[in-house]
């Protein structure tokens, strides 16, 4: 189990890497390695995939379809029964053909020719009683067995379809998915703003953090100090000093101790936090070059910070985009009310072992061309609801806009107000950390030669502490307050860099 233990810390410790960053340098690792920015990058990708299916409905299509049977038999035509026939035409024949040699064996008597008249006469007798033999219609068994295709067959098909016109469908179907992808970067946009921020909080987090350290641990070195000079003083026999304010120095070291811990931790759990934020493995170490505040400053005002939100905010634009297909979409369901029409076409050849019956050099090749119209007559008001629907969903999505309009307002306003108030603070808590330190110099040199309380001095080294912890803690939030704005308005990728590398410089 121990050896186990040991193997996997020996390897953990191998492959563990150790960085040495500046905020810039955090910022680009971050972006290449967070999963979530892996995540928005797909996301783009695929919306550029759906746009491309979506534009090629314009096209037309074309299918080459080919399908190879063999039946278990020759197909064939079996008929059985009778047939009736009509004699009604065979019957005016025959007594048209008697009339006709009635009028000629009259034409030749009446010309000398008594033996030709004669025959013609007999001539027109016969199919006279030929005539009057034959019934109106007659009945024929039939009993007959036919091939007409063989067991082999190959089907070939080329088919073609375009569509002409469809009441403006397509071209909203494409400007949706067209949008869509342009929501998709927007979403992109809104991912890398949340990991700029994140990685900016925690790479100040642990500025704050080792700047806390540090204080802390000369707070503790100067209090070891005055509870050594306490000591002596005591056991001098000083009659400023009492055991009590012995103890009260032990416990103020004892406090400030606790509270260095603290720090400590804090100090771990945000390097934790920024190799987390940067796409980093927990086993990765990690050292900022760069460990100081910028100075408070605010270069804009309130006003322009609101407008560059309503025209860079991922939040504010995704709802913008979201209303433009909306429109999209009215126009599609509008599309309806129109004919869709289209043309379509195809060649066919047809290959059987069989080279009569159906399949033969007649139609063994075929082609067909045409044009298709839909025209939507009653379906039930189905569309006109449809509309309707869509109508009412663009308006919610405008209330929404107008209600994120004025959420960004007062986000920035709240964000505004604090860069403020830290730029303000600055300057008083500058002023008093001088005041604070001669304070506490004055208080220590006066101990020493047994002039002031016990209490005066630790409360000098306190004070000097908490406004110099508030100081750094007001450094912190005015980066906080600058990061949190950047967020807000929604910066491009490229202006927010710039801008970090500006102010590392």
């Amino acid at each position: 189990m121990n050896i186990s233990f040991l193997y996997i810390l020996s390897i953990n410790f191998i492959y563990a890497k150790t960085y040495n960053v500046t905020l810039k340098d955090a910022l680009d690792i971050a972006l290449q390695n967070n999963q979530s920015a892996k995540i928005s990058d797909l996301g783009v990708e695929l919306a550029e995939l759906m746009y491309k299916q979506a534009v090629s409905i314009k096209y037309p299509t074309v299918d080459l379809n080919m399908n190879a049977s063999r039946l278990d038999e020759d197909i064939t035509f079996q008929m059985r029964g009778t047939a009736s026939f009509d004699n009604t035409n065979t019957i005016n024949l025959y007594n048209n053909l008697s009339q006709a040699y009635t009028s000629a064996a009259q034409q030749l008597s009446s010309q000398g020719l008594s033996e030709a008249s004669a025959a013609a006469s007999s001539s027109a007798n016969i199919y006279k009683n030929i005539a009057s033999g034959i019934s109106s219609s007659s009945e024929m068994p039939i009993s007959m067995d036919a091939k007409i295709m063989g067991r082999d067959s190959v089907v070939s098909q080329l088919n073609m379809a375009i569509p002409l016109y469809t009441g403006g469908k397509i071209s909203s179907i494409v400007n949706q998915a067209g949008t869509a992808k342009q929501i998709s970067k927007e979403s992109k946009k809104r991912t890398y703003n949340q990991v700029i921020f994140d990685v900016k909080k925690y790479y100040y987090g642990l500025i704050l953090a080792q700047k806390l350290k540090k204080l802390t641990k000369d707070t503790l070195d100067r209090m070891e100090f005055v509870h050594e000079l306490t000591s002596q003083l005591y056991q001098g026999g000083s009659l400023q000093v009492k055991k009590t304010d012995y103890f009260r120095s032990e416990l103020s070291i004892n406090m400030i101790r606790s509270y260095y811990e603290l720090i400590l931790e804090k100090e771990t759990m945000a390097r934790s936090a920024l190799l987390f934020a940067m796409g980093l493995s927990w086993q990765d170490e990690i050292n900022i070059l760069n460990n100081s505040f910028k100075k408070p400053n605010i270069d804009t005002t309130l006003n322009e910070l609101i407008d560059n939100a309503y025209r860079f905010n991922p939040d504010f634009n995704t709802l913008k985009l979201a209303i433009n297909i909306q429109n999209e979409k009215i126009k599609e369901v509008k599309s309806e009310y129109y004919p869709q029409i289209g043309a379509y076409g195809n060649v066919q050849n047809i290959y059987n072992d069989y080279e009569y019956g159906l399949i033969n050099d007649t139609n063994k090749n075929s082609w067909t061309i045409g044009v298709g119209l839909r025209l939507s007559l009653f379906n039930g008001m189905r569309t006109k609801n449809a509309l309707q629907q869509n109508r009412l969903e663009k308006i919610k999505l405008q209330n929404q806009q107008l209600l994120l309009k004025e959420g960004l307002a007062l986000e920035l306003k709240q964000a505004f107000m604090a860069l403020k108030r830290s730029s303000k603070r600055h300057n008083i808590l500058q002023s008093s950390i001088k005041t604070a330190e001669d304070n506490r110099d004055l208080n220590t040199r006066a101990y020493q030669e047994d002039m002031v309380e016990t209490k005066e001095v630790i409360e000098s080294q306190m004070i000097e502490s908490f406004i110099n912890a508030d100081y750094y803690k007001n450094l912190f939030d005015h980066s906080i307050a600058k990061a949190k704005i950047d967020f807000i308005i929604g910066n491009t990728l490229e202006q927010s860099i710039e801008k970090i590398k500006g102010s590392n410089e």
